[in-house]
């Protein structure tokens, strides 16, 4: 059965769905993780509503503002029911990418929220953060769910530019956040039968000599884009780097990548051209080079024809994985492609859940919202996946016969017997997606807003139904 998370689409339900991820956190007494699960089956229904909106009544409202705000309810209680499951699909799995990344929760435009920090170097952007380990499948890149999040609040006082090495390596640093969660992730999996294969993802913020170390030490694959030219042990002698040695090796592989749209930027396959090699990294400068060197592989991944005018994207990936053929370089990439996830993550996040837009008093509450707004993203994605299967598999398996009798009402021209893409890109129809030619694949933000409209008709056909018979 083609899955939609873990609950087959078919029998898709908010409250069977909330109690699966929210049901076993243990947030200290029955009755608050119950209050979870409602809050969790709300929000999943109507996740960018407001909370009086997203709720029945006004005593349900002052529920969830309880729960959110209540100090013996902390972020990671709230999450650790939904990375119970995350881990539960982890296993029996060959391997699992374990994809990483840091993000910013920015409400400067709510002055009056107790206990936010300092987010980047304007004194008036006032927030906290978010470092986030997703589990994502190696074979098809689905989405198992949040292993670990970590939220923090930055300190005011600003370390000075001239703070020496010793004195920096006294201090906690933000660095340290790449190593700490794959420590956590680590130990969900201590003494667990039919464990996967970890495989650990960084973008350039974790090309971190410490956390390579970490990484050996715990046992973990990585796969880590480089931003560092790190000096390597020279069989010459002389002084020989890193990224400019795998840029010197022959070319083994070619890829097309799929490169999203950004702001000023148009969406386009890039051709990449693929080299390959192992070297021994010595340890930094700010180490006095000190202690053994590392050997890794290094993959390039560079465009070979850019478009006028666009710099050419060029990858660099640190990884333990293996190189020795094409195709095991061509995995290494497309491991790293997946990393891109994590930033849809983030994505709904702050706009499918509007976590930024939430008016709530004090710092733990937006945390605490955060935690429920993190496992709602998720399930977005797992929507987003759905519709983007390739085999083909009638609507019928996938959707309930009361939604496809209510989504062939709102969409006439649907046939009761489709497949499922043509019912999931009805939907996303429903949710603002233009379905022209050359629009690709109905995103996440589309299908979830159609969704939450296919829900909205349901209901009230229900209600039709048993007024009216």
């Amino acid at each position: 059965m083609w899955t939609y998370g873990l609950i087959p689409m078919k029998a898709f339900q908010a409250t069977a769905w909330a109690v699966l991820e929210f049901g076993r956190a243990d947030l200290g007494h029955a009755a608050r993780t119950k209050r979870a699960v409602r809050v969790g089956a709300a929000l999943v229904q109507n996740p960018s509503s407001s909370i009086p909106r997203f709720v029945e009544n006004a005593h349900q409202a002052k529920g969830v503002y309880r729960l959110l705000s209540n100090p013996q309810v902390k972020h990671n209680d709230i999450l650790s029911g939904h990375i119970d499951r995350t881990t539960e699909r982890c296993l029996g799995r060959s391997a699992v990418l374990v994809i990483q990344d840091t993000t910013t929760l920015s409400y400067t435009e709510h002055p009056s929220v107790r206990g936010l920090g300092p987010v980047n170097d304007s004194a008036r952007a006032r927030g906290f953060l978010a470092h986030t380990a997703l589990a994502v499948s190696v074979d098809d890149h689905e989405v198992l769910g949040v292993l670990d999040q970590h939220v923090w609040v930055r300190a005011e006082r600003k370390v000075t530019e001239g703070e020496s090495c010793v004195a920096r390596k006294k201090r906690r640093r933000e660095s340290e956040h790449w190593a700490a969660a794959q420590r956590r992730v680590g130990k969900l999996f201590q003494g667990v039968e039919k464990r996967p294969r970890i495989i650990a993802v960084f973008d350039r913020e974790g090309d971190i000599f410490e956390a390579f170390e970490a990484l050996d030490q715990l046992g973990h694959s990585f796969i880590i884009r480089a931003t560092h030219n790190r000096l390597v042990d020279s069989e010459g002698g002389g002084r020989e780097y890193s990224l400019d040695s795998v840029g010197q090796a022959p070319v083994v592989a070619h890829r097309a990548v799929d490169v999203p749209a950004r702001p000023g930027r148009a969406a386009r396959v890039a051709q990449m051209d693929v080299r390959a090699t192992n070297l021994a990294i010595r340890p930094p400068r700010n180490r006095g080079r000190h202690g053994d060197s590392i050997r890794l592989n290094i993959v390039a991944a560079i465009e070979s024809q850019p478009p006028e005018g666009v710099e050419p994207l060029v990858w660099y990936l640190v990884t333990r994985e293996p190189i020795e053929t094409a195709a095991d370089v061509l995995a290494v990439v497309r491991g790293y492609e997946a990393r891109w996830i994590i930033e849809e993550l983030h994505m709904g996040m702050k706009t499918g859940c509007s976590t930024e837009q939430r008016q709530l008093n004090t710092v733990q509450a937006l945390q605490n919202f955060l935690a429920f707004a993190t496992v709602v993203a998720w399930q977005m994605l797992c929507l987003r996946n759905a519709a983007r299967r390739p085999e083909p598999v009638r609507a019928d398996k996938v959707l309930t016969p009361l939604q496809m009798t209510v989504l062939c009402g709102l969409r006439p021209r649907l046939k009761a017997d489709c497949l499922a893409g043509e019912a999931l890109r009805a939907i996303a129809v429903m949710g603002g997606f233009m379905g022209r030619k050359g629009d690709g694949n109905p995103g996440w933000r589309t299908l979830w807003a159609g969704f939450e409209k296919l829900l909205m008709a349901e209901k009230g056909f229900l209600v039709a139904r048993e007024r009216f018979g």
